[in-house]
């Protein structure tokens, strides 16, 4: 029975890839209410046989009568399409039957949720949906007064959810069916033909020369399978289990190796081109084009693997450890000649998306050139059956970010009928009294508090309707505020107590998760200040005054300088005292700001701890000197 399902399962995948495939040709014109419908029936088909009911005798009837419940829901809106476009909202009264199918695909949503992104999300979705209908009753409660709303009724609630592109059909799952699920298919093919090994074999190379080789080619490998992957833990399976016992054979703390991929590996949602799910969706919220998100992403992706490429470095330095022996590295071009035909799908995309292409027809022109790409050289042949796993894993991963986008729907449909997003951002502008940089702190640790254990998909959904807009309000620009949630729902991947990405790393590293949590943490610690940089410097998001960029951007390094060299305490080949750390945030904190007196103190600081360490380095080496002689 267990293979059947899976096989039932397999298929569908299949069919799921090869219908999005015909979706996003040039050939075929969908409506978007059908092509969401059939994603999420697809969605839910493949993730009741694949996620199951966990008490082993009511499996088959609970499993069945949720599969049969999603092909009667989702099976009414896709075959009544066009009733229910031109359907008045809020006007009409739902009939039992248009009530059964509007609370079971709720219902259905929900189970498949909990079953695969565990209990957070849904029981969430529950609470926003108990807040809608007992809106009312909030003011006679002195504490949540603020957060009273005239109500939602019935059929309000039906027909935000399922009969409007407000609920579960809204924007988010619109984006998983036009561009994510490609995209994620791409990055599963990819992986498959070999891909993935060509940019870890490249890295090791490039990189294994250097003290802490295989540190560094976990930050660059990492860098280039964002490329292929959004998913943190991902990254981290398929990196990690490279470098990370390379790293613990060359000398590395377990902990510390696994903190390096999972920061690493996180950091693959920012890379251009193809980063995390909610790149895209951003760009669908703001109305922008793809291509200005990971325009706008370029330069903070550059910062985030400077900072974590500077800590690797002075850790090595630090750990006294050696470079690779040449016979485990490889040679570079070597490596490069025997697998370079693996870049050009990523040449297809970037190319198509320069040109003005849509996100959509850029990932189907992608897929096809990783499908061609295998045959392109008799090295690197494959056979059908290869590529029809890969668009089988593809859909596979790709059904857990369409449950998160419905699910998500969920809470942006009651957001909006109920108008907890106003009111939210009103009390976040009173908080934090009209200052900007206040609010910020307030929505780092809302995003904190919403991402925890949470996919960051859904968790930058939130973010974005309750969050980005009180930060617009206070004068943020619109792309920078939405890319400072979506930078700390990434972020939430390495943030205790809940961290993901050192779930996945710790197996792997040989030590507890808590550990490796931590150690993360502490490594990222000056990736959390990049997102105040681009608020504070919209230069650095390609916006303001291009002249100001290199002063802005030298600004900005020289921050996250200053940081990584505290969170390491290594300066001037010695360990650095915790008053020379603290000295060296208290600078990277004032060079945040455009402030010229607050950027003075920081370089005249900077100095100071550079000159002292130095000057005391020198005594000691002085001193060690006259006692042998």
């Amino acid at each position: 029975m267990r293979l059947k399902s899976e096989q039932v399962a397999g298929a569908l995948a299949v069919a799921m890839a090869v219908f999005h495939l015909a979706a996003a040709s040039p050939f075929v014109l969908m409506p978007n209410i059908i092509l969401r419908g059939w994603h999420l029936l697809f969605a839910l088909l493949i993730g009741y046989l694949i996620y199951k009911f966990p008490i082993k005798r009511l499996r088959g009837p609970v499993d069945g009568l949720f599969i049969a419940l999603s092909a009667v829901c989702l099976g009414y809106l896709i075959f009544n399409h066009a009733e229910i476009v031109v359907r008045p909202p809020w006007t009409l009264e739902a009939s039992p039957f248009e009530l059964f199918v509007a609370i079971g695909t709720v219902i259905a949503v929900l189970e498949l949720t909990r079953r695969s992104l565990g209990l957070t999300i849904s029981a969430l979705c529950v609470v926003f949906i108990v807040y809608g209908f007992v809106g009312p009753y909030l003011r006679y409660v002195d504490m949540l007064r603020p957060l009273a709303h005239g109500g939602v009724g019935i059929n309000e609630f039906v027909d935000q959810m399922y009969f409007s592109f407000e609920g579960i059909f809204g924007v988010a799952l619109g984006v998983s069916a036009d561009f994510i699920f490609l995209f994620v298919v791409f990055g599963a093919l990819l992986q498959v033909i070999g891909g993935g090994d060509f940019f870890v074999n490249v890295t090791r190379a490039a990189t294994g020369a250097t003290r802490g080789g295989p540190a560094k080619m976990a930050v660059m490998a990492s860098a280039l399978m964002g490329t292929m992957s959004g998913s943190a833990v991902a990254n981290v399976a398929t990196t990690g289990a490279i470098t990370i016992p390379l790293m613990k054979k060359l000398g590395y703390p377990k902990a510390f190796a696994g903190a390096v991929e999972a920061v690493a590996s996180t950091g693959g949602q920012i890379t251009p081109p193809i980063m995390g799910a909610a790149a895209f969706l951003m760009a669908a919220i703001l109305g922008i084009s793809y291509q200005e998100v990971i325009t706008a992403a370029a330069i903070p992706a550059i910062l985030f693997f400077l900072s974590l490429f500077i800590a690797v470095h002075w850790e090595a330095l630090k750990q006294g450890l050696q470079p690779m022996e040449r016979r485990q590295r490889g040679a570079t071009w070597q490596e490069f000649k025997a697998g370079w035909t693996f870049l050009l799908p990523l040449v297809v995309i970037m190319t198509f998306l320069l040109l003005g292409y849509t996100p959509s027809l850029c990932a189907f022109y992608g897929v096809m050139a990783t499908l061609a790409t295998p045959f392109l050289r008799r090295s690197t042949m494959v056979s059908p059956a290869v590529l029809a796993e890969g668009l089988k894993l593809g859909a596979k991963a790709a059904v857990v970010v369409a449950i998160a986008c419905a699910s998500a729907g969920i809470i942006v449909g009651i957001v909006q009928i109920s108008g907890l997003g106003f009111r939210f951002s009103s009390l976040v502008i009173s908080f934090a009294d009209g200052n900007l940089y206040l609010a910020l702190v307030l929505a780092m640790f809302a995003a904190f508090v919403f991402g925890m254990g949470m996919p960051t998909t859904p968790a930058y959904i939130i973010q974005a309707t309750l969050v980005a807009p009180a930060l617009v309000d206070l004068g943020a620009q619109p792309l920078a505020a939405h890319l400072f949630v979506f930078y700390y729902a990434v972020l939430g991947q390495i943030t205790p107590p809940v961290a993901v990405a050192a779930f996945a790393a710790a197996p792997i590293a040989g030590t507890s998760p808590t550990s490796v949590g931590w150690r993360a943490f502490l490594l990222g610690i000056p990736v959390y200040v990049i997102p105040f940089l681009f608020v504070a410097n919209p230069e650095l998001l390609g916006q303001g005054d291009w002249s100001m960029l290199f002063l802005v951007l030298a600004r900005s390094a020289l921050a996250i300088i200053c940081l990584a060299m505290a969170v390491t305490g290594w300066l001037c080949g010695r360990p650095l005292k915790w008053t020379g750390r603290t000295l060296l945030v208290g600078a990277a904190v004032m060079l945040v700001t455009h402030n010229p007196a607050f950027n003075a103190a920081a370089i005249v600081v900077i100095a100071l701890v550079t000159g002292l360490q130095r000057h005391r380095f020198g005594h000691r080496l002085i001193g060690k000197v006259g006692n042998e002689e």
